[in-house]
C-alpha cells in the first residue's frame, strides 16, 4: 500500500461491526459544534484488538510508528460535514500524528473525503492513507449516511525537547 493510492482495508462484514459499535457508544445529540467547521457525530473505537495489526500494517510504510490513537468512528447525514482542516496540533507532544488513514465503512451520494488536491469517493471497506498535514475536508452527503473510520498512526517527535 502506499500513500494517496485508495486500497481495501475492511471487509464488509468487519465495516458493519464497526458501524455497530459506533452506534451503540454515540450518545443521542452528541456533535462537535464546539469545533469551528465540525457539525457531525462521532464515536471513539476503544476496542484494541486490531491496533497491533493495524501498527504493523503502518510500520510497512514507515517503520517509525510506534502506536495509534483511539480510532474514531464519523457519522454524517446531509447537512453534517467537517470543513478544511489539518490533523495536526501547534503545541509540542512527544508524539505526534504521522499518518492519518480514513476508511468508508458507509457511502452515500455526494459524501466524500476530499484533499486540496486529490477527491476521495472510496467503497465500502476502502481506505486512504496521507499525511496528517494534508489539508482536507469530509463532504456531506446529498442523501442517506456516510460513515467513515479514521486512526491517527503515531510516532516519536523528533522536535520534542524533554525538559
Amino acid at each position: 500500500m502506499k500513500l494517496y493510492k485508495p486500497f481495501q482495508f475492511l471487509t464488509a462484514a468487519e465495516c458493519d461491526e464497526l458501524i455497530q459499535y459506533g452506534k451503540d457508544k454515540i450518545q443521542t445529540g452528541t456533535t462537535l459544534g464546539k469545533f469551528a467547521g465540525r457539525n457531525n457525530r462521532i464515536a471513539w473505537y476503544k476496542e484494541s484488538k486490531h491496533w497491533a495489526r493495524w501498527i504493523e500494517m503502518f510500520n510497512s510504510i514507515d517503520p517509525v510508528i510506534d502506536w495509534i490513537q483511539t480510532p474514531q468512528i464519523a457519522f454524517y447525514q446531509p447537512g453534517e460535514h467537517y470543513d478544511w482542516h489539518v490533523d495536526t496540533w501547534p503545541i509540542v507532544r512527544t508524539h505526534i500524528r504521522h499518518f492519518t488513514l480514513t476508511c468508508e465503512l458507509q457511502s452515500a451520494p455526494g459524501g466524500k473525503l476530499d484533499l486540496e488536491n486529490n477527491n476521495f469517493t472510496l467503497r465500502t471497506g476502502q481506505a486512504i492513507i496521507f499525511k496528517p498535514s494534508d489539508r482536507h475536508r469530509a463532504v456531506s452527503p446529498t442523501s442517506g449516511e456516510r460513515i467513515s473510520f479514521t486512526i491517527w498512526a503515531m510516532a516519536k517527535n523528533a522536535n520534542k525537547v524533554d525538559r
